[in-house]
């Protein structure tokens, strides 16, 4: 069979290519012409002992020597990422669009787009400080589960299928201090220029998520000495025709 097209699978904090359980072989029987890989950012899954890096160009960078090392750059590619993973994806896509088909981002934010606070849902900050300081792992994943997933009916498979990634491959603390360095420095670019649509769930921060597919120029806060530029209503209407993952939503 001939592959149309490659999707590559982001992951977010502290997240690895094992989280992504029965929505993977979901999505790759879905995507019948498609090819879809997924890749580990720095620091977590098969990168486990990988320093992370504490800005997103250096995890682009990191996260795209994979790619090219698994002859994954021989045509454009079709980038899907949450949370952090969509700030690579938009990354990605902004340095290097010749290397980008498209992109889709779900529940992702940016700093110069919402103030901190908007940028996570109160339930999600309480569960990251309970489970920092929780010691039984079964109810750290199950506050993750609960937080981040519908399905009701497959919740503690996944509960247990995250607690065996824990055991196998923890995400160390300095890896989480930089990926959330990274993230919360993070400047979504003015524009991209390659296909884009944002995914928007009820959970987490959905205003965030929408202000990165229509940004107000109001609340864009440019960086010192930098010019104000009115994002033109074209830069991130949804275009991109990914009818597999629009199946699955």
């Amino acid at each position: 069979m001939t592959v149309a097209s490659t999707w590559v699978l982001l992951r977010g904090l502290g997240r690895e290519s094992g989280h992504w359980g029965p929505f993977l072989p979901t999505l790759k029987a879905a995507a019948t012409e498609a090819e879809v890989v997924t890749l580990d950012l720095p620091g977590t899954g098969t990168r486990l002992h990988d320093r992370a890096p504490r800005s997103m160009r250096q995890i682009v960078d990191c996260v795209r020597d994979e790619a090219s090392s698994r002859g994954l750059l021989r045509a454009p590619l079709l980038l899907f990422g949450i949370s952090l993973g969509g700030m690579v994806a938009m990354e990605w896509a902004n340095s290097h669009s010749s290397e980008v088909a498209g992109i889709v981002i779900a529940a992702s934010s940016a700093s110069d787009l919402a103030p901190l606070l908007h940028r996570f849902s109160l339930v999600g900050v309480g569960s990251i400080v309970l489970n920092r300081f929780t010691r039984d792992p079964v109810l750290r994943q199950r506050r993750i589960a609960w937080l981040v997933s519908n399905r009701r009916d497959i919740r503690d498979r996944i509960v247990q299928e995250w607690l065996q990634i824990e055991r196998d491959r923890p995400v160390s603390f300095p890896t989480l201090r930089a990926q959330l360095e990274a993230a919360s420095r993070w400047r979504a670019p003015a524009s991209l220029r390659v296909p884009s649509l944002f995914l928007v769930g009820r959970k987490g921060s959905p205003r965030a998520s929408r202000l990165l597919a229509h940004p107000r120029p109001s609340l864009r806060r440019p960086s010192r000495g930098a010019p104000r530029r009115r994002p033109r209503p074209h830069d991130r209407r949804p275009r991109l025709g990914c009818g597999p993952l629009r199946a699955l939503a």
